[in-house]
C-alpha cells in the first residue's frame, strides 16, 4: 500500500505541474484524462450544485460516463479514498462502476474555479476499483475545464431560470431535487437527480416540435442509479414547444433500459431553459 501511495504522489506531482499541456487547444469546455494509458474525453458534460451543498460533475461520450460527487460546492481539494465523502465513478458500456471508494482507491480532485459565466475548472487524478477488487482503473493527468454550471440552484449565484423534470421509475416518482441543463457543442444535456439516482437526456439544440426516437446518439436517454448507468433500448422524446430565441424546450418522454435491470421510465415531463 505504501508503494502504491508513493507512486500515486509522484504521478500527482507530475500531472499538477503539466496539466495545462494535457488540455487540447481550443477545447472548451473539457473533461479529459489518461485512462489506463489511453485517452479519455467527454463530449457532453455538466456541473450542478445540489440543494444539500454538494457538487456533481458528469462527463459522457458514446460508451463512457465519468462522474464526480464532491462533498462541497466550493474551490478546494477533495480527497478520494475509501470512507471519503467525495467519490469518483467511471462506467463503460453500462457495466458496473469503478469507484474511488472501493478497494485501495485513492486520489483527489482540485477545483480551482467555480463561476456562473465560465463554469467549473480543476484537475484530478485517481485510482478506482470494481466491487470485490476484480479490476482496477487509473485516471491520470485529468483536466476539468470550464464545465458549464447548469440551472440547478446555486448558492451565491442569482439563478433567474428554473428548469423542471418529472418522471416515474418502475412506477415510483423520481422527484428530482436538482436539475442541471447545459448546452455544449450543439447538444442540450439535461441531468435530473435525486441523491444517487438520475435521469439524463440529450438532444440537439436545433430541436423543433415533434416526436423523436431515442437512438443513443443524436437523441439519448440514460438512467443512473448508484453509479450504474443503464442506457435506453426503446422509447421516445416528444417535444411540444421549442423556442430558439429564449432557449426553452418543453415536452414529454418515456423509455425502457436494457436487461438485466429493465428500468421502465414513464410519465416523463420536462420544462427546461438553458
Amino acid at each position: 500500500m505504501k508503494l502504491i501511495y508513493k507512486f500515486f504522489l509522484l504521478s500527482l506531482a507530475i500531472f499538477l505541474s503539466s496539466c495545462s499541456d494535457n488540455l487540447e487547444e481550443s477545447n472548451s469546455p473539457a473533461m479529459q484524462a489518461v485512462r489506463n494509458g489511453e485517452f479519455f474525453k467527454a463530449d457532453r458534460m455538466s456541473a450542478a450544485i445540489n440543494e444539500d451543498g454538494t457538487m456533481t460533475l458528469v462527463g459522457q461520450n458514446t460508451l463512457e460516463t465519468l462522474e464526480f460527487r464532491l462533498q462541497d460546492d466550493s474551490v478546494g481539494v477533495y480527497r478520494l479514498a475509501a470512507g471519503s465523502q467525495s467519490e469518483a465513478l467511471y462506467t463503460i458500456n453500462g457495466g458496473e462502476p469503478f469507484s474511488s471508494n472501493l478497494g485501495n482507491g485513492l486520489g483527489e480532485v482540485r477545483i480551482t474555479s467555480i463561476n456562473a459565466e465560465t463554469g467549473v475548472t480543476g484537475v484530478f487524478n485517481f485510482v478506482s476499483y470494481l466491487p470485490n477488487n476484480v479490476d482496477t482503473l487509473y485516471m491520470r493527468t485529468g483536466v476539468i475545464y470550464q464545465v458549464p454550471l447548469g440551472t440547478a440552484s446555486v448558492s451565491g449565484i442569482d439563478n433567474t431560470i428554473t428548469s423542471t423534470v418529472a418522471a416515474n421509475v418502475d412506477g415510483t416518482a423520481l422527484n428530482p431535487t436538482a436539475v442541471s441543463v447545459v448546452e455544449t457543442g450543439g447538444t442540450v444535456l439535461v441531468n435530473a437527480s435525486n441523491g444517487p439516482s438520475s435521469i439524463v437526456l440529450s438532444f440537439p439544440d436545433t430541436i423543433v416540435p415533434g416526436t423523436y426516437t431515442f437512438d443513443g446518439a443524436t437523441y439519448s436517454a440514460n438512467y443512473v442509479n448508484g453509479g450504474t448507468l443503464d442506457r435506453s433500448v426503446s422509447g421516445s422524446l416528444v417535444v411540444l414547444t421549442a423556442d430558439a430565441s429564449t432557449n426553452t424546450v418543453t415536452g414529454t418522454f418515456n423509455f425502457m433500459t436494457a436487461a438485466p435491470n429493465n428500468f421502465d421510465i414513464t410519465n416523463g415531463t420536462f420544462n427546461i431553459s438553458y
